[in-house]
């Protein structure tokens, strides 16, 4: 499979939290032909700080998706521009992450790892793929980071693909991400101005690999670190709310 079909795949996933009930009927996401077949096995909607997601499984792909919902009401909207750091996790010393998107993973994270472990477990020979959109990219992140961590022996089936991530980390925390030396895939999409948010503030930084779908619809792929050919290229005059929404597959 080409790496565009992939990265749209995965797209429809993240954009199905946008819709996700008990069964994968939403629509358009759900109605990608390659996703036909997947089953939803755990929902939640928690709405006093707003976190959504699902966590589903695809037999013929051989697949678990846990995906986080982005930005959609006006809690998301509050977790968006509360901007003040969190020491986290505590395993990493000198970590930190944005307190507004760590707050609607942390209050959904006993039941979103209780149920990824679950069927992880029960399904042993699957890949475990987080994504997210937007604010749901970021926590798509700690997620993994969060598994990770505390379940060692299942890090080898990990991967993460997020569309639209802000920067929501500072440095160390992105060091350890890279260094978990699985694949985590970070999509722009042309001049979409949420990856280079917050801007003023130099200790947040972006990680992973990022794939940027350039103005002109070609595809730039770049390392870890070193996104000056990507979408770190694109003008600040440039830089856009409208390519938010037009991924490819969401």
């Amino acid at each position: 499979m080409d790496v565009s079909k992939t990265l749209e795949i995965y797209a429809s996933y993240a954009g199905a939290a946008y819709y996700i009930n008990d069964t994968w009927t939403c629509i358009p996401e759900c109605q990608n032909p390659d996703t036909n077949g997947t089953v939803v096995d755990y929902t939640w909607d928690i709405g006093v700080i707003t976190s959504n997601g699902y966590i589903a499984h695809n037999p013929a792909k051989k697949v678990i998706v846990v995906s986080f919902r982005g930005t959609y009401e006006q809690g998301d909207w509050i977790q968006d521009f509360t901007l003040t750091h969190t020491p986290w996790p505590q395993e990493i010393t000198g970590s930190s992450v944005v307190t507004g998107f760590y707050a609607g993973y942390i209050v959904a994270k006993p039941l979103v790892i209780q149920n990824a472990l679950e069927v992880a477990t029960r399904y042993p020979d699957y890949t475990i793929i987080a994504v997210g959109h937007s604010l749901g990219a970021s926590r798509a992140a700690m997620f993994v980071a969060d598994f990770a961590l505390h379940y060692p022996e299942l890090r080898h089936r990990l991967q993460l693909f997020t569309y639209g991530q802000a920067k929501c980390a500072n440095q160390v925390f992105a060091d350890f991400m890279n260094g978990l030396n699985i694949p985590i895939i970070r999509v722009v999409n042309k001049g979409d101005i949420a990856p280079h948010l917050p801007n003023d503030d130099p200790t947040l930084v972006q990680f992973g690999t990022e794939v940027w779908y350039t103005p002109t619809n070609n595809t730039v792929i770049c390392s870890s670190g070193d996104y000056s050919r990507c979408s770190d290229s694109v003008l600040q005059s440039a830089l856009n709310t409208d390519d938010h929404s037009t991924y490819p597959g969401l």
